[in-house]
């Protein structure tokens, strides 16, 4: 009992060492220059009339260049989909399918050089990228996405496929917002 009761104490006392170190773990950008102080979410509340002030939308925009990864995203998604293989109840004969549902629903999250070449990276010339540029890396962005689209519809034909009546009802996704 003693052994049991020392175990989960010292347990304890290493995850609670480790938890300042899960937001270094991400894989952020180590060249950019972060901003000083601390760090003050309240901008991105403001609005005007229901729309969300100018000031607000270039801080969030300021926000993906220097925070974004993408990696959060992707355990948020993961979580959910996790979930979601619980609540439909997937066997180890549809595990494959699944997988390569999850797999192509996930790699549709961009990555940070992708949502960086569309909005603009932190040392970028304030005056921005030749003319076009922007529009250009946004066509690319989407170009990549469209594969990845076709990859997920093909995914989605295959699981639907191995799924039984009794999953596709529970795989439902009910609509929150009435309209």
């Amino acid at each position: 009992m003693k052994k049991t009761v020392l175990f989960s104490l010292g347990a304890g006392a290493l995850l609670l060492a480790a938890i300042p170190f899960a937001g270094m773990a991400q894989d952020q950008d180590a060249g950019a220059s972060r901003p000083e102080g601390a760090y003050d979410y309240r901008h991105l509340a403001a609005s005007r009339d229901g729309f969300p002030d100018s000031y607000a939308l270039m801080e969030r925009l300021d926000d993906l260049r220097y925070y974004y990864t993408g990696k959060t995203i992707r355990f948020r998604l993961a979580d959910m989909l996790s979930a979601q293989e619980t609540a439909i109840g997937i066997r180890t004969d549809q595990k494959d399918a699944w997988r390569a549902y999850t797999e192509a629903l996930l790699a549709l999250v961009p990555d940070r050089k992708a949502v960086v070449s569309v909005i603009g990276g932190p040392d970028e010339d304030p005056k921005g990228p030749e003319a076009f540029g922007r529009m250009e890396a946004l066509a690319d962005a989407l170009a990549v996405n469209a594969e990845k689209g076709q990859a997920l519809k093909k995914a989605i034909a295959d699981l639907r496929a191995k799924l039984t009546a009794e999953q596709l009802e529970a795989a439902r996704m009910p609509r929150f917002i009435s309209g």
